[in-house]
């Protein structure tokens, strides 16, 4: 395994880490030290002889695990998001809102090295540290852009696909449509439902079509001998995504 590669430990909880020889973890379970080589697969035995598998981090694990100022888009909405605007390798996309860079990783994990992602971000502080978060994936194929997209719009660029991740979508719609290739498609992702109503009466006013609002839910179980059930707690509202595609 390489220095640097991102590895998840799982012992019922699951620490994610990256690979550096000798590294200390602390856990609640005790005190795991790296060793010189590693292996997915391999079991790691903390001070307390408590046994910690070594397993492969999945993109939502390493999407989740990002160093964050802002809310991040969570996995059950980015994957119907990139779905939706049918995302592949080989896709030139574009955000507005890079925050912590979480989608933004995601976005270049599966439009892949011959794929490009164009992120617009106004604060730099975001950026430095989006840039940091963005490291793990194995692509060089993104852009970070400091540009106040309101004011300044997506001039100079084309996209198959949009996401937008602002308080106020509505505000760059005219120039989000200008931004996306014909037939390409916008998605933009809200808390409330206000948003979502003046995001869709600007998306109509401005000739996009199959406007669809929609939110998604995802509730775990408790799978056990006896009395398998849902769980009592989920995380069930995080936001409103709104998918449309480009008119004439």
């Amino acid at each position: 395994m390489k220095i640097g590669n991102k590895i998840l430990l799982y012992s019922g909880k699951k620490f994610l880490t990256s690979f550096e020889p000798g590294k200390k973890i602390h856990t609640h379970l005790g005190k795991i030290t790296l060793p010189d080589e590693l292996e997915f697969g391999n079991i790691l035995n903390s001070s307390t002889g408590k046994e910690f598998l070594v397993l492969r981090p999945s993109i939502s694990d390493l999407m989740k695990g990002v160093k964050r100022k802002t809310t991040i888009t969570y996995p059950k909405d980015a994957g119907i998001m990139l779905l939706e605007a049918g995302v592949r390798s080989g896709s030139i996309v574009g955000e507005a809102g890079t925050g912590s860079g979480s989608f933004t990783l995601l976005l270049s994990m599966t439009v892949g090295k011959e794929g490009k992602v164009y992120s617009f971000e106004k604060r730099k502080e975001f950026i430095e540290l989006a840039l940091e978060n963005l490291k793990v994936s194995p692509w060089d194929n993104y852009e970070i852009i400091e540009r106040d997209v309101y004011y300044e719009g997506f001039v100079g660029h084309k996209f198959d696909s949009l996401f937008i991740d602002l308080p106020e979508p509505w505000e760059v719609v005219k120039q989000g449509r200008e931004a996306i290739k014909g037939g390409g498609i916008w998605v933009s992702l809200s808390p409330n439902t206000e948003q979502v109503k003046k995001t869709v009466l600007t998306l109509q006013e401005e000739g996009f079509v199959r406007i669809n609002s929609f939110e998604t839910l995802r509730r775990e179980m408790v799978v056990r001998s006896y009395g398998t059930r849902p769980k009592e707690i989920m995380r069930s509202h995080t936001g409103y995504i709104t998918v449309a595609w480009r008119g004439k």
